[in-house]
């Protein structure tokens, strides 16, 4: 077999392989995999606290005149439509505080931050012990 034969061999086979590969994937894609990561115990609470519509509440915080900052974390939009708001951390049904705010941004003080423009502190660095004679 020459080389021309060969990289005819090869060109016959390569649409084939990718055909199969095609059909593989789209099979698996199409699959329903499933509740991911979860034991069947862990399915069925959460299962039983979404018909429940269990959420945690935020604790009420002691007025001091200015609002507390509002970090808005995300959103969750669930496959039944069922909107869920992380707010400060905690998920939010109604979410009312995060009106005017974007995933990731900070009101404090009346004023909207960015997160790039929010120091965070770092973690303390480790100090070095010398060593003992």
């Amino acid at each position: 077999m020459n080389r021309h034969d060969a990289w005819r061999v090869r060109a016959t086979l390569m649409p084939l392989l990718l055909l199969a590969m095609l059909g593989v994937c789209g099979a698996s894609l199409a699959a329903d995999p499933g509740r991911l990561f979860y034991t069947p115990q862990q399915r069925a609470q959460l299962e039983a606290a979404r018909a429940r519509n269990v959420t945690q509440l935020r604790q009420a915080t002691p007025d001091t005149g200015a609002p507390p900052p509002v970090r808005y974390d995300g959103v969750v939009i669930r496959s039944d439509g069922q909107t869920t708001r992380w707010v400060d951390g905690q998920p939010q049904l109604d979410a009312s505080g995060v009106a005017d705010l974007k995933p990731g941004q900070i009101r404090a003080d009346s004023r909207v931050y960015e997160p790039y423009q929010v120091l965070r502190p770092s973690p303390a660095a480790p100090v070095a012990e010398e060593p003992t004679p």
